[in-house]
C-alpha cells in the first residue's frame, strides 16, 4: 500500500541547500540550539514546551522555532499568528527553501505533538541518535476542509539494533530514495513492526489514526501488528 508523506524535512532541505551552506548543516539530522546549559520552562511563543516533552499550535511553528533547525537562517525569525497567506509569502521571498518545509496548504494546520525524554531532553536537547533508546514521539495534526474537520494522529518508535527497512525502487528509477515509496521496517525475525518514517531514519511509524477528509500530504491508516504501543514490540 502507497503511503504519501507530509513533508521530507531533513533529505530535502538538504538538496535544496546543497554545499553552498555546508556550513550551516554539520549534522542536519539532530541538533539542538540549546547545548543543555539553560535551564527551559513554560511555554515559548512558537508552542513549544521543553520542559514538558510538548508542542501545541501552528505547524509552521514548530518549523520556525524548533531547535532542530538551529543554524538555519528563518531559525526564531518569525512567529505565526493566523496573518495568512502574507506570512507565507513573506517567508518564501525571505527564505527561498521554505515551501521544501511544508506545503502551503497546511499554513493554518494546527499541531499537538508529545514526546520523551529519550527523544529529546528537557532542556531541548537533540541526542546524537535514537537507535536502541526508548525514544518516542507522537503528533497529531488537525484542521478543518470547508467546514468540516480532519486530523491526523500518528506514533513513531526508536529503532533497535536488528531491525532493518526493507525499501524497494518502486518508481522505477534504478535508485532506491526519498522519491520511492516508504519502505517497511522488519525486526531480526522478519517480523513487519512499522513502517519508514519521510524525515526520521531511526524512527519507525507504528500507528497512524485519520478521521475527516485528511489531506493527501499525509500517511495512510495504519497499525503495527506488534501494536500501537511505543515500547510494546521491544519487550517481546
Amino acid at each position: 500500500m502507497k503511503r504519501i508523506f507530509v513533508f521530507t524535512i531533513v533529505l530535502a532541505m538538504i538538496l535544496a541547500f546543497g554545499a553552498c551552506t555546508e556550513t550551516l548543516i554539520e549534522n542536519p539530522e539532530l541538533k539542538s540550539g540549546n547545548k543543555g546549559n539553560e535551564k527551559l520552562t513554560g511555554i515559548d511563543e512558537w508552542g513549544f514546551n521543553w520542559n514538558a516533552h510538548q508542542f501545541n499550535g501552528y505547524l509552521i511553528n514548530m518549523m520556525l522555532g524548533d531547535h532542530y533547525f538551529e543554524g538555519w537562517p528563518h531559525y526564531q525569525q518569525h512567529v505565526y499568528h493566523g496573518e495568512g497567506i502574507e506570512f507565507w509569502n513573506m517567508l518564501q521571498t525571505s527564505y527561498g527553501y521554505f515551501n521544501l518545509l511544508m506545503p502551503i496548504e497546511l499554513l493554518d494546520t494546527r499541531l499537538n505533538a508529545h514526546w520523551n525524554d529519550g527523544l529529546i531532553s528537557k532542556e531541548g536537547v537533540y541526542p546524537t541518535g535514537w537507535v536502541n533508546s526508548d525514544a518516542w514521539i507522537s503528533f497529531k495534526y488537525s484542521g478543518k476542509n470547508g467546514n468540516k474537520r480532519w486530523s491526523h494522529f500518528r506514533k513513531l518508535v526508536a529503532a533497535q539494533t536488528g531491525d532493518h527497512l526493507d525499501k524497494q525502487d518502486t518508481n522505477g528509477d534504478g535508485v532506491v530514495d526519498m522519491y520511492d515509496e516508504l519502505g517497511t521496517w522488519y525486526n531480526a525475525d522478519g517480523e513487519e513492526i512499522g513502517f519508514e518514517s519521510a524525515y526520521w531514519p531511526e524512527l519507525i511509524v507504528v500507528q497512524v489514526v485519520n478521521t475527516g477528509n485528511v489531506p493527501p500530504f499525509f500517511y495512510a491508516e495504519y497499525v503495527s501488528p506488534w501494536g500501537p504501543g511505543y515500547g510494546h514490540y521491544k519487550a517481546k
